[in-house]
């Protein structure tokens, strides 16, 4: 009798587990939800590596992309990632270069800061870019092509662009600057009408404006059309240093200045600024806006209230979901 109730007990106790278990029984595989890949881009406005800036990272050590990195499961998402380099990064005597108030020098390891924040493609159509004349020019070329960042804008259109292939798509990607203008503005709109014969958008970086303005003038407006009528999909304009309006024009964005990113001055609009991201979807464009203030020369992403809150008032002329708009 013992051995069979050792044996019933036994086959209680096997069927316990089963009766009051939490574990569910594995369900049958569903099939994965595979979302479509699309070509995104990251701008971001003025890089400036040298007279403050240059001071703290010799003297403290200390990278001005800190807080930046601490986004960069939000930036890596980003195919192509851009700022506008404001100066030439070589190594030479400064009184080899131009004597003019602010004449700005990069270092060598330029490169390698810019990748610690994952940019990888830089504007070199602006005012500063000769400030140490050819030599720089071509110093700042060589040292970009070593360190695999990609560069648009040049002293011919046709070497002002970029193509590059992202899941399928074709990006023509053209530098231009409207300051010291060393290519005609005219130059490019055959160009951007070729282009868009040959690709599927274009993106364009222009350096223009007034500085310290935080209203388009009319001339950014009038080339900024005649950027969308000949075949741009995007336009991100800087140079005026602070943050100026986001306009829909004609099926193309233009967002007029993007403000600094990395740069020494203290007032209270150039210590403001904004990345703008585009997904460039089958049948729309997706826009997202990244806001945030510059901290000790370091631009530091807003967050919560205070980064709707600008969103609010950036976007308050066009329709939009918080810090998203799509056309």
């Amino acid at each position: 009798m013992k051995v069979i109730y050792i044996f019933i007990f036994a086959a209680i106790f096997a069927f316990l587990p089963n009766v009051f278990s939490t574990e569910k029984s594995p369900e049958k595989p569903v099939a994965a939800v595979m979302k479509e890949d699309y070509p995104s881009v990251l701008n971001f406005g003025d890089v400036m590596f040298d007279r403050g800036v240059r001071n703290i990272m010799e003297r403290r050590g200390r990278n001005p992309f800190q807080y930046a990195m601490e986004e960069m499961p939000v930036i890596k998402k980003y195919d192509v990632v851009i700022a506008n380099l404001e100066g030439p990064i070589v190594e030479t005597d400064r009184g080899k270069c131009q004597q003019k108030v602010y004449n700005f020098q990069f270092a060598s390891t330029t490169p390698e800061l810019l990748n610690t924040a994952g940019i990888s493609m830089v504007n070199i159509a602006n005012n500063h870019m000769y400030d140490c004349y050819g030599m720089g020019f071509e110093s700042t070329k060589k040292y970009l092509e070593e360190a695999g960042i990609s560069y648009i804008g040049d002293r011919k259109a046709d070497k002002s662009f970029v193509v590059k292939i992202i899941d399928g798509k074709k990006i023509a990607f053209v530098g231009m600057d409207e300051t010291v203008q060393p290519v005609p503005i005219s130059n490019f709109y055959p160009l951007i009408a070729k282009l868009k014969m040959e690709n599927d958008f274009i993106v364009v970086n222009i350096h223009w404006g007034t500085e310290y303005e935080s209203q388009f003038n009319g001339k950014q407006k009038e080339i900024g059309h005649r950027l969308i009528d000949s075949g741009v999909n995007v336009v991100f304009g800087h140079h005026s240093h602070v943050v100026e309006p986001v306009e829909i024009y004609n099926a193309g964005v233009i967002f007029y200045s993007l403000g600094n990113f990395v740069f020494d001055q203290d007032g209270p609009e150039t210590t403001k600024g904004i990345g703008a991201g585009v997904e460039f979807q089958k049948e729309k464009m997706a826009f997202t806006i990244y806001p945030y203030h510059i901290e000790i020369f370091a631009p530091k992403f807003l967050k919560g209230e205070e980064k709707e809150s600008f969103c609010q008032n950036y976007l308050r002329f066009i329709s939009h979901m918080s810090c998203k708009f799509e056309i």
